[in-house]
Formats: structure tokens, sequence, C-alpha cells
């Protein structure tokens, strides 16, 4: 599935049982882009790079869960190999490191198949309010910690979009009932950080479809 935004194309590709929403947005005039939370399901990922025939300039993580990561670093070697420099992993918050040291332990303990699920080591942790450049694009990144204590959102403000993760979905918020989570914080942070950022915003998740600031001040029963 896809979206067209302005001259940005996104792909979205659910991947692992738990249909996570691995992203690939790029610029279609130039076609380079980047990935987003690659969880698992290597090949298919691999296979619509090469379909839609974009240089992939990094990777970008909102947060450290097994479902959102788990072939990162398999896909950055691909990457690195195919392109012969270097491809940042960026992302998240330092807060999650934790997360990222037991990937392949937690796939594990959840019944998914471990080939290419692999721990992660980014490139550098994100700080909140940076923004990062990739020729036609921005994102700046935004620290919504609750759903995990590291997890970021990227925002894209000229294309009016943000890939939210696990914090902000159609009609709900991310879970919270972690030992790390904080279910009072996220929805705080939701309130002070996204929703001012108008009506007008695309809503990407980490899972499920796609909604808007707009609607969920109206319809999310967390947020009203």
């Amino acid at each position: 599935m896809f979206l067209s935004i302005a001259s940005l194309r996104i792909e979205i590709m659910p991947v692992t049982m738990l249909r996570q929403n691995c992203m690939m947005v790029w610029d279609q005039s130039i076609r380079k882009g980047i990935v987003t939370d690659p969880g698992g399901d290597l090949s298919f990922i691999i296979q619509m790079i090469e379909v839609n025939d974009v240089e992939i300039q990094a990777i970008l993580l909102t947060h450290g869960h097994f479902d959102h990561v788990g072939v990162t670093t398999a896909l950055q070697q691909y990457l690195q190999e195919k392109y012969q420099t270097e491809i940042p992993i960026l992302g998240p918050s330092i807060e999650d490191q934790f997360l990222l040291e037991k990937v392949a332990k937690d796939a594990a303990s959840f019944g998914v198949n471990a080939e290419h699920v692999q721990n992660v080591s980014p490139t550098r942790f994100l700080q909140d309010q940076e923004v990062l450049s990739f020729e036609n694009m921005q994102f700046e990144v935004l620290h919504v910690p609750g759903h995990t204590p590291g997890h970021v959102v990227f925002y894209e403000a000229k294309a009016r979009f943000m890939i939210t993760g696990d914090v902000l979905f159609k009609g709900t918020i991310g879970r919270a009932d972690f030992p790390y989570g904080n279910g009072n914080l996220l929805i705080q942070t939701i309130k002070d950080k996204l929703l001012p950022l108008g009506d007008d915003v695309y809503v990407l998740p980490g899972h499920g479809i796609g909604s808007t600031i707009g609607y969920e001040k109206l319809n999310n029963p967390f947020l009203i």
C-alpha cells in the first residue's frame, strides 16, 4: 500500500506476524529516501526497495521493540554492500538502548522466526527536536515517551505527515502496561507535542490504518 504526498511517496509494508508498518519514504523526482522500522521479512523489504528503484540513505527507528527493529542490522549490511557506503541507523532516543540490546531474545520469547533478527547498535541515538535532512525531506524528531522510554516520532512539516510508531493510532494510543511504560506521560506528551501540529497532519502509525490529528482530537477517547 502506498500514499503520495506532494513529491513524496510512502510505501507501507506490513511485516512480521504482528503486521508492523515498516515504511519507505522517498522523493519521486530523485528516487532517494529512507526506511523506517524494518522489523522483519527482510527479503520483502529488499524486494520493495528494488522494485521501486529507490536509493536508501538511512534507516530510522521509532523505538526498540523487536517487531520494529528486528532486521535493521541485516538490512543495513545489505544496503552497505549494495552501495559500498555507510548507511546510518538513526534512533531511537538513548533511553531505548536496553531494548535494542535484547532484540533477538525478545523475538525468540515471542515465538518469532529468528532468521535475520539481530540486536541493534544505532549509528547514533536521536535528540528531541533535532532535524534529519535527506535531499527534499526533513524530519523533525519528537521524543514521545510512555510506550517505551526512548520512543520518537518523525514529523515532516512540509508534506504534513508524521510517522508515529506505537505512540498514536486511529482511535487509540500505544499500550503502556510494560514495566517501563507510562500511560499518563504518553497521553500528556501526545497532547503537548503532537496535537498542536495541526488538524491536517496525517498520522502514519506502526500498525493499522492512518488517521489525522483532527480526527484523533475529536474521536480518540484517550485524548478527548
